[in-house]
């Protein structure tokens, strides 16, 4: 089967692409709501109209998920995951154009929450089902997927669709992070995890004109907090097939990113060391009240292919060297981190084969720094998990955050093909 179909019916669907991404961002699905509803009815609507099946799969009536589904000749199944819910916001005051506006500007760049992170590609989905459904019988059935809780962990979405095995498939493409345009095209093989870490002091109250008569437990957070954070110094043992990878990645984002120098020096670490980021702090119930508790939340980011627990008990050792009375540490961390893929396997040379023939040149394999709900699938079901998103970088969560339609438009391009390319 030709692609020449696919190739020409993108370049066709620009504006169609573009009004669907617009209207998508008008729906708001922000957390801590997070509502999906009004998304997915919309995307019912257009399915019905051009008579692609699909149904909706919810377990919260206000986050409900969404499959579209198109036979194939084969037994071979793809999948493609994205999510429709969004960040929230924040201030309106730092929006260019209303944040659930859709705006699209003479340059063609669409604006508001979620056009990168991740209505865009959500908008490429549906229209590479809408050609795939035109094309007569397929080699491989093809299912789209569109989901909700995905920026909250995919409780109601995607992990509770894993969990419950309504995925079922031979390989699923993700449509989530930043597939780099065609400048830098690019295919994520993976994402890291994490290692939820909470430090906990505990002091003696006392009024706030003795202090000397109590116990600060924030004085003591504060002097704790710094001992967590020397785990941004141990050097992660790595799988060796993804040094590679982490060099395109490193390379990926020097070359999308401005950075200072000191920027770039922790991104040359960024995957061979955790990161630590001291996110939430608490403590305290008056200003002329000593505080008797405190607490600080850590995001500890881990590469796939390390060792987490190995982590977690540095983690625990270096607030024993601390030796501060009443502090503790809570880490959440298990036998692996997040997931990736090697990328020696068909399905990552065919997806590399999709896009050199949408972009004209050969992606890279890299990792991404957050993660996806890709982890959720791997974990649940083992169905081996590629990325491939529309987002342009820098854009996700970003006030002002935007998308050039151009990337939708390749988007449509991979999201057709590759069914027509995969050969298991």
């Amino acid at each position: 089967m030709s692609l020449s179909k696919i190739i020409s019916g993108a370049e066709s669907a620009r504006d169609e692409v573009t009004e669907l991404c617009s209207r998508l961002v008008q729906f708001n699905s922000a957390h801590p709501e997070g509502r999906t509803d009004e998304c997915v009815e919309f995307i019912r609507g257009y399915m019905d109209e051009h008579g692609i099946m699909n149904e909706v799969h919810s377990r919260n009536p206000l986050k409900p998920n969404i499959v579209a589904k198109i036979p194939g000749a084969s037994d071979r199944k793809v999948l493609w995951l994205g999510h429709l819910d969004v960040v929230p916001e924040g201030k309106p005051e730092s929006w260019t154009y209303p944040p659930y506006s859709g705006k699209v500007t003479d340059n063609r760049f669409i604006y508001g929450r979620g056009t990168s992170d991740m209505k865009g590609a959500c908008a490429a989905a549906m229209v590479a089902a809408r050609i795939l459904s035109g094309l007569g019988e397929l080699p491989n059935s093809v299912e789209f997927w569109f989901t909700a809780d995905e920026e909250i962990g995919g409780g109601d979405g995607a992990r509770w669709l894993a969990e419950t095995r309504r995925f079922q498939a031979d390989v699923c493409v993700i449509g989530d992070g930043n597939g780099g345009g065609l400048d830098y095209p690019s295919i994520d093989l993976g994402c890291k995890g994490g290692a939820a870490t909470r430090l906990i002091a505990r002091g003696k109250t006392a009024h706030g004109s003795t202090p000397f008569l109590g116990d600060n437990a924030i004085t003591k957070l504060i002097r704790a907090i710094p001992w967590v954070e020397k785990i941004g110094d141990l050097r992660l043992e790595l799988p060796p097939e993804l040094e590679e990878p982490i060099k395109s990645s490193v390379e990926f984002m020097m070359g999308t990113l401005t950075l200072s120098d000191e920027q770039k020096e922790a991104m040359r670490r960024i995957f061979h060391y955790p990161t630590v980021a001291c996110n939430i702090i608490s403590g305290g119930v008056k200003r002329n009240v000593v505080p008797d508790y405190a607490e600080a939340e850590f995001d500890i980011r881990l590469t796939p292919g390390s060792k987490p627990l190995r982590v977690k008990e540095r983690i625990e050792e270096l607030v024993r060297e601390a030796d501060i009375p009443g502090i503790e540490v809570s880490v959440r961390a298990g036998e692996t981190a997040g997931y990736y893929e090697s990328p020696d396997t068909p399905f990552a040379h065919q997806l590399a084969e999709t896009i050199e023939k949408a972009t004209g040149r050969m992606p890279v394999f890299k990792i991404l720094t957050g993660g996806t709900d890709a982890i959720s699938i791997k974990h649940y079901t083992g169905i081996p998990c590629l990325g491939y998103g529309t987002s342009m970088t820098g854009q996700a969560h970003q006030p002002d955050e935007h998308n050039a339609v151009e990337n939708l438009v390749l988007g449509v391009k991979v999201y057709a093909a590759f069914p027509l390319i995969y050969r298991g």
